[in-house]
C-alpha cells in the first residue's frame, strides 16, 4: 500500500512538471525567436517657438501621428497640405467634406504653427477645402497626452530618463506633457535573438517540450500503475 501510494504521488508529480514544461509562459514565452530581447526607451524634449517653429532632441523621429508634417520625412498627406495652405484653399468638384476623413487632427506648416483641416461646402456643390489657424496652447492640449494618465513604461522613462522592457510600449512616439515641458518617448536601442543564439532557444525550446512530453507520459503511466 505505500509502495502504491508513493508511485501515484511521483506519476502526480512527473504530470505537473511535465505540464508545467510545457505551458509554463517563464519557458515557453521567454524563449521567444525573432522578436527583440529589450528595447530601450528614453525621452527627447521638444520645444515650440512663438515664431512657429521647434526644436527636438536628436533621436526624436515623428512628434505624434495626430499632426501631419510633424514626421520626419514627408508623407504624401503633408504635402498636400502644404500646398493646400500655400494656395490658401482647393476647391474639389466631388463628394462632400462630411465623407472625407483624415488620420491628424492638425497640421503643422513649419514658420506658421498649427493648422486645423476644414471643408466648407458651398453653393454650386463643390467643396472648399482649407486650413485655420489654431492657437499653439488649444492643438497641444488636445494632443499631447499628460503624463499622469500614460503607460507606465512612459512614466518612467520621463522620471528616470530611461526605461527597459521585452515589449513595445503604448504611447511611443507620442507627445506627452510632464511638468510643463513636452517630451517624445522612442525607442532607442533594441537587442535581437540572431544567429547562433537563435539556433541554442530553438533547440532549447525543443528539448523542453520533449522533455515535459515525456513527464507527463511518464507521470501517468505510474498513477496508472499504482492504481492497480
Amino acid at each position: 500500500m505505500t509502495h502504491s501510494l508513493t508511485e501515484r504521488h511521483w506519476g502526480w508529480l512527473l504530470t505537473v512538471a511535465g505540464f508545467a514544461l510545457l505551458l509554463n509562459p517563464f519557458v515557453v514565452g521567454a524563449l521567444d525567436v525573432g522578436d527583440p530581447d529589450s528595447y530601450t526607451y528614453e525621452p527627447k524634449e521638444v520645444t515650440f517657438y512663438d515664431n512657429g517653429t521647434y526644436d527636438a532632441e536628436r533621436g526624436a523621429p515623428g512628434l505624434d501621428p495626430e499632426v501631419a508634417c510633424f514626421e520626419r520625412a514627408p508623407s504624401r498627406s503633408c504635402v498636400v497640405e502644404r500646398a493646400v495652405h500655400a494656395d490658401g484653399g482647393v476647391v474639389y468638384d466631388g463628394l462632400p467634406s462630411g465623407y472625407l476623413r483624415s488620420d491628424y487632427e492638425y497640421v503643422y506648416v513649419w514658420g506658421k504653427g498649427f493648422f486645423e483641416p476644414v471643408g466648407r461646402e458651398l453653393a454650386n456643390d463643390s467643396v472648399e477645402y482649407g486650413l485655420d489657424s489654431v492657437p499653439r496652447s488649444e492643438a497641444l492640449e488636445w494632443v499631447a497626452a499628460e503624463s499622469r494618465e500614460a503607460s507606465a513604461g512612459i512614466r518612467e522613462a520621463l522620471e528616470t530618463g530611461q526605461y527597459r522592457t521585452r515589449d513595445r510600449i503604448d504611447g511611443a512616439d507620442e507627445l506627452v506633457e510632464h511638468d510643463g515641458d513636452y517630451y517624445v518617448v522612442t525607442a532607442t536601442s533594441y537587442r535581437t535573438t540572431t544567429g547562433e543564439r537563435r539556433d541554442i532557444v530553438i533547440a532549447l525550446q525543443w528539448i523542453a517540450g520533449i522533455g515535459g512530453a515525456l513527464l507527463v507520459l511518464r507521470g501517468q503511466r505510474l498513477r496508472v500503475t499504482a492504481g492497480r
